[in-house]
């Protein structure tokens, strides 16, 4: 039972708080996968090399972003609890990928639910005092999930991406249309196929951790967790 509320408070707490926490690595690894911490960690260094991609091509910008910090996955009230709310809101995966004004209702009545059922999130208040303190502004915060919408620039961004309170910060803010996007342009379609093809001859490398990370998984087109000519195939059809 215990395994079962794992995989719902992976799927509902970290999946729908942004596009991705989990989100690419639910796409590229089993689900069983990701109560592994360095799966996780994987997922958390993703969206960080895909934010770091995306501001740099000038997609999305760090004047505005979502910061997470996670709350603590071992607690097994919040795991019975977060599958209970997985299953009575009956959470579309589908839209929840697509639609963020979906997943940023999800992430508020999942934050008041929680909240009210006295959980606290020791991790995201410590991140929000930092961030008071350097004089960030707070858009929206979600303090039991974890969440913190903010307005900041690169410097902020960096800084947050080394801090031991904070999982990952997330360029703009918003799920994107396509967390598979190898050139940057807002989709995943042809137009990425000729940087796969330099990722096959080991072309395409970074020497930047997050930036590899999601190289390696947007690369993977399929999902199968190899980056093959099947990836470029899936694009071509």
């Amino acid at each position: 039972m215990r395994l079962k509320f794992r995989k719902k408070i992976i799927v509902s707490v970290i999946s729908a708080l942004i596009a991705f926490s989990v989100l690419p690595v639910n796409a590229a690894f089993e689900i069983d996968d990701l109560k592994k911490d360095d799966r996780m960690s994987f997922g958390y260094s993703i969206i960080n090399g895909y934010s770091k991609l995306s501001e740099k091509s000038g997609l999305t910008s760090y004047k505005k972003a979502a910061v997470f910090s996670s709350p603590d996955l071992s607690n097994p009230c919040l795991l019975a609890l977060a599958g209970g709310f997985y299953l009575t809101n009956r959470v579309d995966m589908d839209r929840l990928i697509k639609d963020n004004g979906y997943a940023m209702e999800l992430i508020k009545k999942l934050n008041g639910f929680l909240g009210g059922m006295w959980i606290k999130n020791e991790r995201a208040q410590t991140l929000k005092q930092e961030l008071k303190r350097e004089g960030v502004k707070i858009l929206d915060a979600y303090d039991t999930v974890g969440l913190y919408i903010i307005e900041g620039d690169r410097s902020l961004a960096q800084k947050l991406m080394q801090d031991r309170s904070a999982d990952f910060v997330f360029a703009g803010g918003e799920v994107p249309s396509s967390m598979k996007d190898m050139n940057m342009d807002g989709s995943s379609d042809r137009a990425d196929i000729p940087l796969i093809q330099r990722y096959l001859t080991k072309e395409l490398h970074s020497p930047d951790r997050d930036i590899q990370h999601y190289y390696d998984f947007a690369a993977d087109i399929n999902g199968d967790k190899y980056v093959d000519i099947n990836d470029v195939t899936a694009l071509q059809r």
